[in-house]
């Protein structure tokens, strides 16, 4: 698979994850799946309602992702770092530089993905080779929450799935100059259910800025894969440069591809056009 289908696929996925904004509890340290062998990537962010642009509460902030595993004699360690921002009218920005997997077969790559619900459009833009990967999209800029999206990440249920318990936490891990809410949840596979000699417990811990309406750390530890840890940093509420959501200079713009004779982008969805 070449560059080109893969950033595709990233696009595709973006448009589809980062309309929530950035932020958002790591998976499973291995995460083959979203872009290749390696995650990255506004698809791999989760936790925030999908579909809905957060507006009226702009931030930016450096954010690392870091990934530890123990082998037998070996280990993975991975540390991925990169900047997000958010501006008022809900666009968003998220890059990072990306040195696993097919993308970094020839060095690192860095890619930025900027979703814009003003102009209709998500972008994917490779600074390798001054391409940005265009795709249009559908988004609920503001509005109420639904009643499927009333709570937070950090909120705690009282109908936890069997095998899990959620703890509320009151003492944040770190100060972030926002207001936040936080979560732990313990999942035990009990002895034998999938024919595990010994009960097998992962832990989840997740603190969500409520005003931002973003993640602003979470940790997932799981014997089987490892610990893998979502972090941001110097946060900001100020309102990002303009700048950041535009397409560079000496960019060329190209639609995304198709996959299978369809494209990504629906002949029957005109995005607005941008504003003057």
């Amino acid at each position: 698979m070449n560059k080109f289908i893969l950033i595709g696929v990233a696009l595709s996925i973006s448009a589809l994850a980062y309309p929530q904004g950035p932020g958002g509890p790591p998976g499973p340290p291995m995460r083959p799946g979203e872009f290749g062998m390696h995650s990255f990537g506004p698809g791999r962010m989760m936790g925030i309602h999908p579909g809905k642009v957060v507006t009226g509460a702009p931030f930016s902030a450096s954010f690392t992702d870091t990934i530890t595993q123990t082998l037998p004699g070996n280990s993975i360690n991975r540390t991925t770092s990169g900047t997000i921002a958010r501006d008022s009218q809900g666009r968003t920005y998220f890059t990072e530089t990306i040195k696993h997997g097919p993308l970094a077969q020839n060095g690192p790559t860095t890619l930025t993905f900027v979703f814009d619900p003003v102009a209709g459009y998500s972008y994917v833009l490779n600074a390798k080779t001054k391409t940005a990967m265009r795709r249009a999209i559908k988004s609920r800029i503001g509005g109420q929450l639904g009643p499927d999206e009333e709570s937070s990440p950090a909120d705690t249920g009282d109908k936890a799935p069997p095998g899990t318990t959620v703890t509320r936490l009151t003492t944040p891990p770190a100060n972030w100059n926002v207001s936040v809410t936080g979560k732990q949840i313990t999942h035990t596979i009990p002895a034998g259910e999938i024919g595990n000699s010994a009960a097998i417990v992962s832990t989840t811990t997740i603190w969500y800025a409520t005003d931002l309406q973003t993640v602003v750390y979470s940790t997932h530890t799981d014997p089987r894969f490892g610990t893998s840890t979502y972090a941001l940093s110097g946060i900001s509420t100020s309102e990002p440069a303009a700048s950041l959501f535009q397409i560079p200079n000496g960019y060329s713009v190209e639609d995304a591809p198709t996959f299978h004779g369809r494209s990504h982008r629906d002949p029957n969805d005109t995005p607005p056009p941008p504003p003057e």
